[in-house]
């Protein structure tokens, strides 16, 4: 909270001690990088990705889950009949297959998160180069990402989103044309 209070105040405090004539040059854009990363053509292409990747192990996970349940209700049901110690082993059994199966939730939650890294990466470098470009050759001072900079109000005419979209989306299918 106080990064951002220092950067809305850092932003403010140049804006003031700009002089006028300066301050008429000033072409200030306004961006939605998450927005542009989920909506664009490459950022749905990975997303669909994920979305298959994230489908297949969330299947495995509710199949262990589904055996552990299996597994509950069978103890359940025999708990009447086991001796002491025999239900013990079926308890310690239980909790062990429990402790497996939340370790293989968490791997699961790590790869996701790497996967989603991975496909995230590149877009997100080509978008930056694309901001860049687009940036020096429509001759703006700055352009900043409305949703991690802090910025609390920004006028909608000074949005880009889209166009900074369609710069990613085109370079995005030459790329593809040239594999």
């Amino acid at each position: 909270m106080l990064r951002i209070f220092s950067l809305v105040t850092l932003f403010t405090v140049c804006l003031i001690g700009v002089t006028p004539g300066i301050a008429a040059d000033l072409k200030v854009g306004i961006i939605d990088m998450q927005r542009i990363v989920e909506k664009s053509e490459p950022g749905q292409k990975a997303m669909e990705e994920l979305k298959n990747e994230l489908t297949e192990m969330k299947s495995k996970l509710d199949s262990k889950k589904a055996e552990l349940e299996e597994l509950n209700q069978a103890i359940q049901k025999q708990s009447v009949m086991l001796s002491q110690e025999a239900k013990s082993d079926k308890q310690l059994e239980f909790k062990r297959k429990i402790r497996d199966f939340q370790d293989l939730r968490k791997s699961y939650q790590k790869k996701a998160q790497s996967k989603e890294q991975e496909l995230s990466g590149p877009i997100v470098q080509k978008l930056a180069e694309i901001i860049d470009s687009y940036g020096e050759k429509h001759n703006y001072s700055f352009i900043i990402d409305k949703r991690n900079s802090g910025l609390v109000y920004g006028d909608d005419a000074l949005e880009i989103t889209e166009e900074i979209m369609v710069e990613l989306n085109k370079a995005w299918r030459q790329e593809q044309k040239g594999e």
